[in-house]
C-alpha cells in the first residue's frame, strides 16, 4: 500500500515554467509533467519531468504506454542531464540503486 501522495502546487507551478520543452523531442507545444518514479508519487523536483503531450498523447503518453524506445530515451536523458534524478533514484531505492532501476523500470 502506498501512503499519501505529496503535493506541492508551488514546485509544479514553478518546473512549468523552467522547463518549457519535452525532455525527449525538445517540442514546446502541449506540456505536463511526468513522475519517473510513480510508487509513491512524490512530487520532487528528482522525481519529475517535463515531457509533451499528456498520459495518453505525445510523449506522455508512449511514455506511459511502455514504448521500449521512448522509455530508454528517458532513462538516456536522466542519466546525462538529470544528477537530482539519480540522487532521488538512489534515495528511493537504495538496494538496487539508480542504474539497476532506471535498467529494469525503463529499459535503458
Amino acid at each position: 500500500m502506498r501512503g499519501p501522495r505529496v503535493r506541492d502546487p508551488e514546485l509544479l507551478s514553478a518546473l512549468h515554467l523552467r522547463w518549457r520543452e519535452c525532455a525527449i523531442c525538445g517540442n514546446t507545444g502541449v506540456l505536463s509533467l511526468h513522475h519517473i518514479s510513480n510508487k509513491p508519487r512524490d512530487d520532487l523536483e528528482g522525481n519529475l519531468v517535463m515531457l509533451c503531450g499528456s498520459g495518453t498523447t505525445g510523449c506522455h503518453g508512449l511514455v506511459e504506454s511502455q514504448l521500449k524506445s521512448k522509455r530508454t530515451w528517458l532513462a538516456h536523458y536522466i542519466r546525462k542531464n538529470r544528477p537530482d534524478t539519480l540522487e532521488y533514484l538512489e534515495w528511493r531505492f537504495p538496494i538496487e540503486g539508480a542504474d539497476e532501476w532506471l535498467k529494469r523500470v525503463l529499459g535503458g
